[in-house]
């Protein structure tokens, strides 16, 4: 049988993790975590990720009263092909859940755009949202954190991106299981907002390269379109 420390979820985030040699306590989240989560004995091995790339196995000398553990090896995973998300904002506190979904579908960054019809709100739950993509890297055992991106405008965000497949979820669009997208090819979403972009927003979208795609039969919720196009870039990447 194995033990929880050999069982997912089981990988660590420490952000220090490239500075850490030898012997160490953990202290903070991460050694509660291993203690009470993970409850890992004596002699056991688990995995520790920075969140950039970073892989190292610890073998834990004691639990308690302290965390102790020694670095045996550490690699570095390269990094995932960009698949990133202009989102606008969802209706009540649904972006938790989107936060938390898309971190575990391999999502490298999330963008809250301002929309015309809907805002997201001035204070946004950015520690809450952080630890939800953590804990998301957790659970997929990821070596790489979703970055959660500042608020900006869609025209801002627009204009920030580099070459790459650009698709806005749009019930009019092309069906998805139509569209090719390579492996290796970086690509960018656009979701709108509970109330959906408006029409200058699409015509900004479309003179940016966006090319619309079908999602489902029927109109989603933001959250759900989101997790769609996450889903189905997932599936390509796999």
């Amino acid at each position: 049988m194995r033990s929880a420390a050999e069982a997912a979820p089981s990988i660590l985030f420490l952000p220090d993790l490239a500075a850490m040699s030898g012997t160490v306590t953990l202290e903070g989240e991460e050694g509660r975590y291993l203690a009470r989560v993970v409850r890992a004995r004596e002699g056991e091995r688990v995995t520790a990720t920075d969140g950039h790339g970073r892989l190292t196995t610890l073998v834990v000398e004691r639990s308690r009263p302290d965390v102790v553990v020694t670095v045996i090896d550490s690699r570095l995973e390269p990094a995932p092909v960009t698949s990133r998300l202009l989102c606008g904002a969802p209706e009540g506190e649904r972006g938790d859940w989107l936060v938390e979904k898309l971190a575990e579908l391999g999502v490298t960054e999330l963008v809250p755009v301002q929309g015309t019809r809907a805002q997201w709100p001035d204070a946004l739950r950015t520690d809450r949202w952080e630890r939800l993509a953590v804990a998301a890297l957790r659970q997929s055992r990821s070596a790489w954190l979703m970055r959660i991106a500042p608020v900006v405008s869609l025209a801002d965000a627009v204009a920030a991106l580099e070459p790459g497949e650009r698709w806005l979820a749009e019930p009019s669009g092309e069906r998805v299981d139509g569209v090719g997208l390579a492996a290796d090819t970086p690509v960018t979403g656009a979701v709108g907002p509970s109330s959906g972009f408006s029409d200058d927003e699409r015509k900004l979208l479309s003179e940016g390269g966006f090319r619309a795609i079908r999602l489902a039969g029927s109109r989603l919720r933001t959250e759900t379109a989101a997790l769609a196009l996450a889903s189905h870039w997932a599936a390509r990447r796999a």
